[in-house]
């Protein structure tokens, strides 16, 4: 994570110092030209159509490749953060065709309902003790 924000961080600040560098090529207090001049024929036929084919490509391949790019680190991370012997057994039983075992015997999942419901028992009738008559 720590990558994909310095990245992100490097892209934000590419992006910042060119616009902040234009700003300074010309004097803003500077009044317009009092004589404005009749453009061309020809200037005045051409009429400007925005972006072209290939810069709106470039524009949304970029976009496409930074949410990717974003995705593989999260999915990445995720990977790793996965106990070892979770991911093997999770992918056998997943190629098997089997429900994904959660790691623990029926012994110990009856004790661990148990458990839950002494104490949601507990926490109720603790409830019931508090009420107001």
């Amino acid at each position: 994570m720590k990558r994909l924000a310095v990245l992100l961080a490097a892209l934000a600040l590419g992006l910042a110092i060119p616009a902040l560098a234009t700003a300074q090529f010309g004097p803003t207090n500077v009044p317009a030209p009092l004589i404005q001049t009749e453009p061309d024929d020809e200037v005045a036929a051409e009429e400007d159509t925005g972006m072209t084919t290939l810069q709106l490509v470039l524009i949304f391949g970029a976009a496409i490749g930074v949410i990717g790019l974003i995705g593989y680190f999260i999915m990445r991370d995720a990977r790793h953060a996965a106990p070892a012997a979770q991911r093997a057994s999770a992918k056998e039983a997943a190629a098997a065709g089997g429900p994904v075992p959660s790691g623990k015997s029926a012994r110990e999942r009856e004790r661990e309902r148990a458990r839950k419901r002494s104490k949601a028992k507990a926490a109720r009738n603790q409830r019931k003790k508090n009420r107001p008559h």
